[in-house]
């Protein structure tokens, strides 16, 4: 029993000497939401950044960026600064909560749900530091002499210390948030939550500790002590973290030790890449002027003393302290490293390997730390520069090289224009993006691609995504490649043959303003010859035959007896109006389209489908079709949303009455919450259409699918790509299921893989051979999705069940 005693007493005499883990954390209490004063009385703000899309940006934006960045330094320059980089990537299972009224959108969702979470996504968090360091050296001292003899020992001088500090360190902070505009900025602040008030820059550090980014809620006492909550223990070459209820992880870090001999933009890039949870942390503590003059002469003494014959070495030396010298660069102590987590040592190992080739890449040599793995680990906190064993004086434009400030673009999950994104796509960086039709207000969109690259698939993948929204979805299709899509979802289909009768009937529409002005330009446009234009007179019968028209009985508001009206009382004569308007009544070649008794045309289906492939080459049948369509779609536009799909839509409404009214008529739509998309094989056709500037300009996103035939005319000059964006728009192979997405100023390359899932490829690519089918079943079964469906596609009907005249 004696030893009891001995032994607890010697636990707490080791107890009372032990540092605990918060001691080696140098932060002490939040001065405001943003400030974290540090315990010797440091202060520091940290910058959360979207960062650059480099990944489609071409060499001579990536190089420019990079020289920004450099002058944005050198206006710090001062030694009171240290700069951390931060890039916490980290594996999210991403996912939209979302609700949809149609089965089929519903299975598509989930079946995309699925392939996205068995897939290994990461996100990247850029993270910029602004340290305000008490003063060091001889510089240090005087200040300090100056603070005790010249404003004196007491509270107040401390205070107003403190205050001078804060206000250099927002200048310094708000600087940079100007210079770096370009990469999405912003500043970490306080939040408010039902638990209470949380704290972004101790999320930062929580999540560099604790390896999880998760909210902090803003403490009353020490802040080292209260950042940890997992326990760390730390072996030769790899470290442990555990907690309860979340496992176990193992870590390891690299650092560099030799640093490349030229440092270029976008150096550090691959590492971003890379397929497991890191964390890479960069330091630059600037160096005064006259300090760094100091150590270059140093340097070339020691190169003269040891007569080296390095002249290259010797003339970098003698530019750089010229250029040091006149103020053309800066100097500062920069260190990095990289730390990879994984859920156990077998995975560790490999992780470590990939890391260590990717630094080689750098033409770096980095070491994996041992004996030094404690201090490295703690280095990385902003502040713990007393941990830094491995650092090299660099200038401000190798820094600027080394953090790029790159990053993929994630687009925006919620709070859209249409509030939750329309859907999450897996870019080629393994990242999730979040695709959105809207920028701002303005929503409509363009996708482009030769036959055989995916086009139907995206529009029509796009178009299910979007049922979420209820909007009203109006598809002018070729080639019926959106039929069984719009057919599976309960939607009505038409398809557009010359000689069937549509079952349109314009002169039918409710009598108002609008309907009656529109009329007068469809019969206009009916009458009109190229070598015959109407004349004042003419304009007037017509307008007077619109008007009698409202005045007849519903069954005789028809186009056969609208032909009395324009003859009137006149004796008939050759190339009169009414004998102009012959080819569109009773047996003329044209009457099929709008002769007929009774407007079968039912828009309050919310999903409408026009196949209008034979129409297209026809201008005469083309324009008059497409006037009465989106007329009858128009009246139907009361705010809620709305998405209008034009497979080829230049070719639809290339003529001279769209041209003249297209910027118009989009400006309405955009004001009515409808949003246009088209569709397009060629984009030379696109840009040689009438009405391709209006269509370019109002489009807030474009998509473009493979084509190694792209040309720079077309692409870059027309569309307004940049040569890399073209490259990767050649490059890609038809097979990858890639595609370049340009959203407002970024772009980035996502993948719509349904490979493994032949069902869903077969309801949306509109495969002829499966159009074909989908007829033959239709004849035999109905059009009742839930009955064709399972002979379609070997699989019942998602959550219906067949009608009774199906059979399965």
């Amino acid at each position: 029993m004696a030893a009891g005693p001995k032994t607890l007493k010697g636990f707490a005499s080791w107890f009372a000497t032990e540092k605990r883990v918060g001691d080696r954390l140098p932060y002490d209490r939040l001065l405001d939401d943003r400030t974290i004063v540090m315990r010797d009385g440091s202060l520091m703000q940290s910058i959360y950044l979207e960062g650059f899309a480099f990944e489609t940006a071409d060499t001579e934006e990536v190089n420019h960026r990079q020289i920004i960045r450099a002058a944005a330094l050198r206006a710090i320059g001062s030694s009171r600064f240290v700069l951390y980089h931060h890039i916490i990537r980290r594996r999210v299972s991403v996912g939209l909560n979302s609700t949809f009224d149609d089965p089929v959108c519903n299975l598509i969702q989930q079946r995309w749900q699925n392939k996205l979470s068995s897939r290994q996504l990461f996100v990247n968090d850029l993270f910029i530091t602004v340290v305000r360091r008490n003063p060091k050296g001889k510089v240090g001292f005087a200040e300090s002499l100056a603070d005790m003899f010249g404003r004196g020992m007491g509270e107040n001088s401390q205070a107003a210390g403190l205050a001078r500090d804060h206000k250099e360190l927002q200048g310094a902070t708000e600087a940079l948030l100007a210079a770096l505009q370009a990469y999405g900025p912003r500043i970490l602040s306080g939040y408010e939550t039902a638990n209470g008030r949380c704290s972004e820059p101790l999320e930062l550090l929580s999540a560099i500790y604790n390896g999880e980014m998760r909210p902090v809620l803003r403490p009353a006492t020490d802040l080292g002590q209260y950042i940890p909550y997992r326990r760390v223990s730390f072996g030769l070459e790899a470290m442990e973290q555990s907690s309860l209820g979340n496992g176990k992880d193992f870590a390891a870090i690299m650092s560099l030790k030799d640093y490349p001999p030229h440092a270029t933009p976008g150096m550090c890039d691959a590492i971003l890449r890379l397929p497991f949870e890191m964390v890479l942390t960069e330091s630059f503590g600037f160096v005064d002027r006259q300090i760094g003059l100091e150590r270059i002469n140093l340097a070339l003494r020691r190169m003269r003393a040891a007569d080296e014959e390095a002249m290259s070495l010797r003339q970098g030396l003698m530019s750089a302290k010229d250029d040091l010298s006149i103020g053309a660069m800066g100097l500062g102590e920069h260190h990095m490293s990289l730390l990879v987590r994984a859920k156990s040592m077998a995975q560790l190992d490999p992780a470590v390997a990939q890391s260590l080739a990717a630094l080689a890449d750098l033409g770096a040599v980095a070491v994996r730390e041992d004996v030094n793995l404690e201090p490295a680990f703690w280095a990385q906190f902003p502040g713990n520069e007393g941990y830094i064993a491995r650092k090299a004086l660099i200038s401000t434009g190798a820094y600027s090289s080394f953090a790029s400030l790159h990053g993929f673009p994630i687009g925006q999950p919620e709070g859209n224009h249409w509030g939750q994104a329309v859907c999450i796509f897996e870019t080629s960086s393994g990242t999730p993006y979040y695709f959105n039709f809207h920028k701002a207000d303005l929503g409509n969109f363009t996708v482009i691609g030769p036959s055989g690259s995916g086009k139907t698939v995206v529009l029509n993948f796009l178009a299910a995504q979007s049922q979420k929204f209820k909007p009203r979805t109006v598809l002018f299709d070729k080639d019926r490649g959106a039929e069984i899509f719009i057919r599976s979802i309960g939607g009505h289909y038409a398809t557009l043959r010359p000689g069937e009768p549509t079952g349109f009937n314009p002169l039918q529409l409710p009598d108002n303003a609008g309907n009656r002005a529109f009329l007068r330009s469809l019969i206009a446009q009916l009458i009109v010859r190229p070598d015959l234009p109407l004349n004042s007179e003419e304009e007037a019968i017509i307008s007077e035959a619109v008007d009698a028209n409202f005045d007849q009985e519903p069954r005789y508001r028809r186009l056969r007896f609208f032909r009395e009206l324009l003859g009137g009382v006149r004796r008939p004569t050759h190339g009169d109006l009414a004998a102009r308007f012959n080819p569109w009544v009773g047996e003329g070649e044209h009457a099929w389209l709008f002769d007929n008794a009774e407007d079968e045309l039912d828009m309050e289906t919310r999903t409408l489908g026009f196949d209008m492939t034979l129409l297209l080459n026809e201008p005469t049948l083309r324009t008059p079709c497409m006037m009465y369509l989106f007329q009858r779609v128009e009246e139907r536009l009361d705010g809620t949303p709305a998405l209008i799909i034009i497979d080829e839509g230049w070719k639809a409404l290339d003529d001279e009455v769209f041209a003249a009214a297209i910027r118009n008529w989009m400006k309405t739509l955009r004001k009515r919450n409808a949003i246009l998309g088209f569709g397009t094989q060629s984009a030379r056709d696109a840009l040689d259409s009438r009405i391709s500037s209006a269509i370019i300009e109002q489009a807030a996103t474009q998509i473009f699918m493979p084509n190694p035939r792209a040309q720079e005319e077309d692409y870059c000059v027309g569309f307004g790509l940049t040569l890399h964006e073209l490259d990767l728009i050649r490059a890609l192979p038809a097979s990858s299921r890639a595609f370049l997405i340009k959203h407002g100023n970024h772009s980035v390359v996502a993948r719509l893989d349904l490979g493994a899932m032949p069902d869903i490829l077969t309801v949306l690519s509109g495969r002829e051979s499966s159009v074909r089918q989908l007829d033959e079943l239709r004849a035999q079964y109905g059009d009742a999705p839930a009955d064709w469906w399972p002979h379609l596609l070997g699989q019942p009907y998602p959550g219906s069940v067949p009608s009774q005249t199906g059979r399965l």
